[in-house]
């Protein structure tokens, strides 16, 4: 159809030649030679267009194929075909980021952080990446490298929550509670809802001894997650920030919400003991304190806390403490 445009101009420009043509005349002949120009350009560029290659388009369809094995849980389905599509292709940088994402979720954290960084050196400029290298890093322990890999992200995208999240997570672990506590802060203002910087954010507050704040900020998480999908992690700090600022029997309800999802945990466990010891219910106290001793017998509060149920049960007291 283009070309037919093309021969089209042509003959007007050959056939318009009346004496009242005049300046029309030319300006259909500029007219034209751009338009041939442009026509004759796109179809040179039509041809000259290059083809995905086989193993490029293999290796996509294989890395499809692993993300949704891995999004069904087959792991170990799923690393065999990302594998796979890196060998083909190995300069597909999605291919090396599922292949470092499976990996991570299959338990082999070193090999996942190798291929996150090779999918950084790929793209350096591709921030997301640069910032899931460092979270990588942080997971192994890595904590210089990944405050060098949050630097880079936010040198690279300062408006990235992630980026700066990061760079909070690395002083957090460093022990630099008031680093942390900005920078997590100033990854709010770009993602303000989100509940991991939220529960983050409240942890370090709590570290740092302000409790209220900590309670407003966890109250903030809770209040925007659905009713019966708040976190166990969640459900605890709240119930830790209850106690410190005293209010003992909101305490009590957020650490027994918490204690009932998932599998139990020994320093929860021993948590809402001092809770129900704080609001009158030693029997209770005794047997939260029991469990966790069930589970962790070293743990020092727990066997310092079931002594002193013990010292201050009366006498000849049933079910209280069952010796």
């Amino acid at each position: 159809r283009l070309c037919r445009w093309t021969a089209v101009a042509a003959t007007t420009i050959a056939t318009d030649r009346t004496p009242d043509a005049g300046r029309r005349f030319v300006v259909r002949v500029s007219l034209a030679a751009i338009l041939g120009a442009g026509i004759l350009s796109g179809c040179a560029t039509f041809r000259k267009q290059k083809v995905v290659s086989d193993s490029v388009a293999t290796c996509r369809q294989l890395s499809c194929e692993g993300v949704a094995a891995m999004e069904r849980g087959h792991l170990e389905h799923a690393h065999e075909l990302l594998e796979k599509a890196v060998k083909i292709s190995p300069g597909d940088i999605e291919a090396r980021r599922q292949l470092a994402e499976v990996l991570w979720r299959s338990g082999a954290p070193e090999e996942a952080v190798a291929h996150m960084q090779a999918a950084v050196n790929l793209d350096p400029r591709h921030a997301p990446t640069v910032v899931r290298s460092g979270e990588m890093l942080l997971g192994v322990g890595a904590y210089d490298r990944a405050l060098a890999r949050a630097e880079e992200a936010i040198a690279l995208d300062g408006t990235l929550a992630g980026a700066w999240a990061l760079r909070g997570r690395a002083y957090r672990y460093q022990g630099d509670l008031e680093r942390a506590l900005a920078d997590l802060q100033h990854a709010l203002q770009f993602s303000p809802n989100a509940s991991d910087l939220l529960q983050d954010t409240a942890e370090v507050q709590y570290q740092l001894g302000r409790h209220q704040r900590a309670l407003t900020t966890v109250q903030h998480l809770l209040n925007s997650t659905p009713p019966g999908s708040q976190s166990r992690e969640g459900l605890w700090l709240a119930g830790l920030a209850y106690g410190a600022v005293d209010r003992p029997q909101d305490a009590l309800t957020s650490l027994q919400a918490a204690a009932e999802i998932g599998e139990p945990h020994p320093e929860l466990l021993y948590q809402l003991a001092r809770a129900q010891q704080a609001v009158g219910l030693p029997a209770e106290a005794a047997n939260s304190v029991r469990q966790a001793l069930a589970m962790d017998g070293e743990h020092q509060g727990s066997r310092e806390l079931l002594a002193q149920l013990q010292t201050a049960t009366p006498p000849g007291a049933d079910g209280v403490i069952r010796r």
